[in-house]
């Protein structure tokens, strides 16, 4: 009987996976683009520079682009001389939030969400790498919240020159999202709040560092408070500046 149904358990998982890849490219086409030295943000198929230039994924939490905190990050990280490239996970046909930010927490209303964040990644990467404007040796990535669970549990960086996870514990009751899974060398910076009010008191409260044995590349600066967000702090936006500069093939 196991084995009659393994053809179609195996045809299962390759349908949603393919559904998944044939709507995974709204997020690209809907991204919100930052460039160096530009007042105004654009988009991808308008990216015109003089010359290659470093690039920053950046994955926004599980409520969607957020005009304030996320916007913050993409004019600062431009402002370091990057690309900043926000795909929007809910431009991706069905998609919902997967969290109440009212009430500070996941609902697990799309548990595809994790899933969906990962191939925003992929397809993002695939389509960096070929274009004309991009400094293919200086791609990173960065999430907060939701975007930061997405470079955590992220196994595969082939093409990218380091991650940063902003607001995240690497801390959870489902092993699946318990850790760092890149590889040890991967250049890795954490930034959150010690006392986080989406994480503190629950099952998610915890610290990055505490799975960062043998990683020389890692760093995480601890920010005081309560805030979730992380873009209006001097010591967070100082410690993506410095990671960055530091990691950079020049």
């Amino acid at each position: 009987m196991l084995n009659k149904l393994k053809p179609i358990v195996l045809l299962s998982v390759f349908i949603v996976g393919h559904v998944f890849a044939q709507n995974v490219e709204k997020s690209w086409e809907d991204a919100v683009v930052y460039i160096p030295g530009k007042i105004f943000t654009t988009s991808v198929n308008k990216i015109a520079v003089d010359k290659p230039m470093p690039v920053v994924i950046y994955l926004h939490g599980c409520a969607g682009l957020n005009r304030v905190h996320d916007a913050a990050w993409g004019s600062f990280i431009a402002d370091q001389g990057f690309i900043v490239i926000q795909p929007d996970s809910m431009a991706t046909p069905g998609r919902i939030s997967n969290c109440s930010a009212a009430a500070k927490k996941s609902t697990h209303a799309f548990p595809q969400a994790h899933k969906y964040r990962q191939l925003e990644i992929d397809y993002a990467l695939e389509k960096i790498q070929t274009s004309s404007w991009a400094d293919k040796q200086n791609i990173f990535i960065m999430g907060h919240s939701e975007g930061g669970v997405a470079i955590a549990i992220r196994k595969n960086h082939t093409g990218l020159a380091g991650g940063i996870i902003s607001g995240w514990t690497c801390t959870s009751y489902v092993p699946e999202f318990q850790g760092i899974a890149s590889p040890k060398e991967t250049p890795t910076l954490v930034i959150a709040s010690v006392d986080d009010d989406w994480r503190k008191g629950t099952a998610l409260e915890g610290n990055c560092a505490n799975f960062a044995e043998g990683r020389s590349n890692f760093k995480q600066v601890d920010l005081p408070g309560t805030d979730h967000a992380t873009a209006g702090q001097a010591e967070a936006r100082r410690a993506v500046k410095e990671f960055l500069n530091q990691y950079q093939k020049k």
